[in-house]
């Protein structure tokens, strides 16, 4: 036996078959497992495959707006991506040649899911984005970016949109400091009521401490109840002897008159008279206890009273005293930027404009009229945190400790009338000054009010070539109650905005007016980067849709201008008015065309305000106010653009500036529209009247319209060897097919949008 187990005979044959047998198992196993990613793979393309093929079947009414959306039945999609995915699997193909792979379908176990439609503003955006990317830069460039190229018109409007940048922001800025002046003087007012009441308060409760301290000297409650209780036992016991004593004296005097009897009745009431003496004394006694208890009982209230109070008034104190602080603090900020912009304004280059020398006139404050202003209110609230500690640590008010308290209570008044003395004559002169800035802003707000009137009256209507009954039908099928527009907000759970929402309605806003204006002209030049998808968006809203001069206008030349929308827009259901409808979104024509007329002129009444800014009075630049020198501008400009807007709605081109030097630097009334659609910037509700305005003109609904398909599908593929052992691979995570009988099962998805 020994000798069997030395033996070394066949040990290589023996350790060969221990090597090669695992080896042959593994290259079976690695081969069916390489013949199974092969065909995951290949149900994956063919997956990928069948939903394109499902997705080619677009709605050809949509790709007129450049839209992509699958309209038909689900049924027919579903059949579609069976018979795509079974065509694209190795073992749908016959022959007599050997396959490596014969992957087949799973009989009802395909299925497309969709995902997104037309309606969710996310996709309907990006669909525009990706057809405007070629033709909205074309079109930008052309009608703006290239104007702005023209010699000298450049540099002319560059000027005149530095100044009403510069303008509106250090205007801001200043607004923005003296309201928080004023805001932080009010709180200091109320700082100031507000100890004026404490002192008085607390002066009264502190001498009221003192005299209740004087009367109860070292006594205490306890010790007090304690000799109130013996006297009260003693009062009783006076009271039986009284009582006994009385019976005594009824009993003489009923044994009759003799005279033993007379001289004890007398004793007895020498006697009754002692006990009556004694117990007035005693009741007295207890009189006067009892008051120096209730003395006691009202020191202690009070004075609990007043040491819960003065933590509570402290931190309404404090609290006020740190509103001041910070609105001093906001207000310093404010005044900094306000300083740093006045600096860079008076640095930069190119500012050869004379009004920029309104901008020398602004008062900044120093570091020291800040500092000043602070100090004063902290100390004072400082002192009153003092005076509370002070009454905290006080238990008994004597004539010392009130006079010590009487001290802290004066301080913080003395130090918030001197803080605020001081501060009124400041703030009575920025006051005085800011009124009278005031006053004549509102003069020269008159003025243009009664330029804005006259517009407003200008505006007119649709005319006479709209039929009244359908488009009113039209309107009421977008903005009624169970409206489009309402249901691609609600799709997209946004909030309604049924009525619309107009900026410019000429009724009585002149800085709003002004203001964004001269924020459209800022921004013209800007093509950049940042806006670009807004740009888009509203470049696809002018190609597709209509506008009041559509089919008006004419190039250079005077030939009109071609238009070339597959969607074509003079024959929309809206004409005229489409792209003020999607401004504006009000429910009538004339309400939409009204609001461009209004936005329209108040852009010509920034850009006749320029112009009379490039040549200001002198006065006014030492006004102080930048606002208050674009006003008196903007009075004098108002009527000047009432002239610009008969041209622009006929259709015509209006140069931007009379004192341009090149006269080729014109707008249309399209190119208003364009930069109105920039500034408004309302993603939501721009989307939403899109897709209203398409589901009316084709009378596709985009909530079925789909744009991104997931598709699913089951196959299998033949194992040649060991399939227990491909089995004991599903749970290891390295094959995720499910093995049945000798075939192994897998799932193939494929998500896919236009």
């Amino acid at each position: 036996m020994r000798s069997f187990y030395n033996s070394e005979t066949g040990a290589v044959s023996i350790y060969l078959i221990i090597i090669l047998v695992p080896i042959f198992f593994l290259q079976a196993v690695l081969i069916d497992f390489a013949r199974v990613k092969a065909a995951e793979r290949e149900a994956d393309t063919a997956a990928r495959a069948a939903v394109r093929s499902v997705l080619s079947a677009f709605d050809t009414e949509l790709q007129k707006y450049g839209l992509f959306g699958l309209t038909g039945e689900p049924e027919s999609s579903e059949s579609l991506f069976s018979m795509i995915y079974k065509e694209n699997l190795s073992g749908s193909s016959s022959g007599g040649f050997y396959k490596l792979l014969d992957t087949k379908p799973e009989e009802g176990h395909a299925s497309l899911t969709s995902l997104y439609t037309l309606a969710n503003h996310t996709v309907f955006k990006e669909q525009i984005l990706e057809h405007m990317k070629y033709t909205a830069p074309i079109e930008f460039v052309l009608e703006i970016t290239d104007k702005l190229q023209k010699p000298g018109a450049v540099k002319t409007l560059a000027n005149g949109s530095a100044y009403a940048k510069d303008a509106e922001k250090i205007e801001k800025l200043l607004v923005k400091r003296e309201e928080l002046l004023d805001r932080a003087w009010m709180e200091t007012v109320k700082l100031k009521e507000e100890l004026n009441g404490r002192h008085h308060t607390y002066r009264a409760r502190i001498t009221e401490l003192n005299r209740l301290s004087e009367l109860i000297g070292l006594n205490t409650a306890d010790g007090v109840r304690s000799q109130i209780k013996t006297l009260e036992e003693q009062i009783r016991s006076l009271s039986d002897s009284i009582s006994s004593l009385n019976g005594s004296l009824a009993a003489a005097a009923a044994a009759g008159p003799e005279a033993a009897a007379a001289a004890a009745i007398q004793g007895m009431m020498d006697n009754m008279r002692s006990l009556q003496d004694q117990l007035t004394e005693l009741q007295r006694r207890l009189s006067d206890l009892k008051t120096l208890l209730d003395n006691i009982v009202k020191y202690t209230a009070l004075l609990a009273a007043t040491k819960l109070e003065i933590v509570s008034d402290d931190e309404k104190v404090q609290n006020l005293q740190k509103s001041v602080q910070e609105l001093l603090g906001e207000a310093k900020k404010a005044n900094d930027e306000l300083n740093t912009e006045l600096k860079r304004v008076s640095s930069a280059a190119g500012n050869e404009l004379k009004v920029f020398e309104a901008f020398k006139s602004l008062k900044i404050l120093s570091e020291d009229d800040f500092r000043t202003y602070q100090t004063g209110i902290a100390s004072s609230a400082a002192m009153f945190s003092g005076f509370r500690s002070g009454i905290g640590s006080i238990n008994l008010f004597t004539n010392a400790n009130a006079q010590k308290i009487h001290a802290a209570n004066d301080a913080y008044q003395a130090q918030m009338d001197e803080t605020y003395q001081k501060q009124l004559v400041i703030e009575t002169e920025r006051n005085k000054r800011n009124e009278t800035i005031r006053k004549e802003k509102e003069k020269q707000r008159s003025k243009i009010q009664a330029a804005l009137d006259r517009a407003r009256q200008a505006m007119g209507d649709c005319g006479t070539d709209q039929t009244a009954g359908s488009v009113s039908a039209f309107y009421e099928a977008l903005e009624g109650e169970d409206g489009l527009y309402g249901k691609y907000l609600t799709l997209n759970e946004s909030p309604s905005n049924a009525g619309g929402s107009p900026v410019y309605d000429l009724e009585g806003k002149p800085d709003t007016e002004i203001q964004h204006a001269m924020s459209l002209l800022e921004r013209l030049g800007q093509t950049g980067e940042s806006i670009r998808n807004e740009l888009f968006v509203n470049e696809y809203a002018l190609s597709q849709f209509n506008y009041r001069t559509y089919g008006r206008e004419v190039d250079g030349l005077g030939q009109p201008k071609p238009h070339h929308a597959l969607s074509e827009p003079s024959g929309h259901k809206l004409p005229g008015q489409e792209v003020e409808y999607l401004l504006y979104g009000f429910n009538s024509c004339a309400k939409n065309r009204s609001s461009a007329y209004g936005e329209m002129f108040a852009f010509r009444f920034a850009v006749r305000m320029v112009e009379e800014l490039m040549d200001p009075k002198n006065e006014l630049l030492q006004a102080g106010s930048p606002l208050l020198v674009l006003l008196v501008s903007a009075a004098e400009a108002a009527v000047k653009a009432l002239a610009d807007m008969d041209s622009l709605t006929d259709g015509k081109a209006v140069p931007i500036s009379s004192k341009l030097t090149n006269p080729l630097f014109t707008f249309t009334y399209k190119d208003y529209l364009r930069i109105f659609l920039l500034l408004h910037s309302s993603d939501t509700n721009l989307l939403a009247r899109l897709q209203s305005l398409i589901e009316l003109n084709t009378e596709q609904t985009l909530d079925h319209a789909v744009t991104y398909i997931q598709g699913s599908a089951e196959s299998s593929v033949s194992l040649w060897f060991l399939p227990g052992v491909m089995k004991l691979m599903n749970g290891t995570g390295i094959s995720s097919c499910e093995v049945r009988e000798n075939r192994c099962r897998f799932i193939s998805r494929a998500d896919l949008a236009y």
